[in-house]
């Protein structure tokens, strides 16, 4: 989603596939070093994560890992769902399609969510061999609301949002039971192993987005809720165009960058409502350079750190003792250029490693 307000066509038509699948045991491609390698040693938040031996691919069952003294890694991504496209057209009207991507004890929605076309030619193609291949291959866009930069946000997600497009709550793993209140939420790093590429238009960003509420029942968001993004790859000018959109300093945040854990300052921003009075509140975490590759982010860190960052905004209402962490997406912004894109990415693995 984008940090301003939009209007959403009623008509959707979604697209349901279920594929039983179980954890892979395959070898991340050569573009990245493998999860399951010794990572470097490292304090991260407060506590430390367990990473001067092998980490262990284990399921997501807690029983597993009680007899063992390594950190739970839980296997979000690739599942078994393998060999099949997710379209989204304009013209079959699926840019909101759906699939539920079944693994062991776990889920994910996927989606193009193409939620500010209007019109388009062309397509996005979502690929399961197992890993995802995103491509968008788009021509003549027109947008819904031409002042907002964002056409789209293919991805994943993860946890629960009762409310457009997904509107329901995957599998989620005890180890990381989501809605969960914020401070309640173990230390977790959140591994990406990803590339992206743009022959025309634009990478906004290749990103969490993150969604946080008081009441993870809600059906629609407002004032009150919030959207955390962290930007880990991205192009776009965040205050370009937003008189709205504060920049309130940075934060430290220990960064898995290819086996290695670097303590990377990164730029915070807050649009206080999004487009209205009652719209909710957005803050931004842009990386200082472009990561890609093996990436990980203590998200728990992120999220009970961030309310000095949101006072500095006039935002004092968030607390993490109050807010539930609903759901977490991973996915692409992108833009058009003259109403063309021609770019995408790839997403070989998705895990969390959990600091038991």
């Amino acid at each position: 989603m984008d940090k301003k307000t939009f209007v959403i066509p009623i008509m959707i038509s979604i697209l349901i596939i279920i594929a039983s699948s179980f954890i892979y045991f395959e070898k991340i491609p050569q573009t990245s070093t493998s999860v399951t390698q010794s990572l470097t040693s490292s304090t991260l938040c407060s506590s430390s994560f367990s990473t001067s031996q092998t980490s262990t691919l284990i399921s997501s069952s807690p029983q597993t890992s009680s007899t063992s003294t390594q950190s739970p890694l839980v296997n979000l991504f690739p599942t078994l769902a393998s060999g099949f496209t997710l379209i989204g057209s304009y013209l079959s009207q699926s840019r909101y399609g759906m699939a539920l991507l079944n693994s062991n004890g776990t889920s994910l929605y996927a989606s193009p969510f193409l939620w500010n076309i209007q019109s388009a030619q062309g397509q996005v193609t979502m690929t399961f061999n197992p890993y995802l291949y995103v491509h968008v291959n788009m021509s003549n866009i027109k947008k819904i609301t031409p002042s907002i930069s964002v056409d789209g946000y293919p991805g994943l997600m993860y946890g629960q949002e009762l409310w457009f497009p997904f509107a329901g709550k995957t599998n989620v793993s005890p180890y990381l039971s989501l809605p969960m209140i914020v401070s309640n939420l173990p230390n977790f790093m959140s591994i990406l192993n990803f590339t992206v590429y743009d022959n025309v238009g634009t990478i906004d960003d290749f990103s969490y987005d993150i969604w946080l509420s008081q009441n993870p029942n809600i059906t629609y968001l407002q004032y009150g809720d919030f959207e955390v993004m962290i930007w880990m790859n991205w192009q776009e000018n965040i205050t370009k165009g937003d008189p709205y959109i504060v920049s309130v300093g940075s934060l430290q945040i220990p960064t898995l960058v290819n086996g290695t854990i670097e303590n990377l300052t990164w730029s915070v921003y807050v649009l206080p409502r999004t487009g209205s009075a009652n719209g909710w509140t957005s803050i931004y975490f842009l990386s200082p350079r472009h990561l890609e590759g093996q990436i990980g982010i203590p998200i728990a860190y992120v999220l009970k750190n961030m309310g000095s960052y949101l006072e500095k905004a006039g935002v004092s209402i968030y607390n993490p003792n109050t807010y539930y962490l609903d759901a977490i997406q991973v996915g692409m912004e992108f833009n058009d250029t003259n109403g063309v894109a021609n770019l995408g990415y790839n997403l070989y693995s998705w895990y969390i490693m959990i600091n038991t």
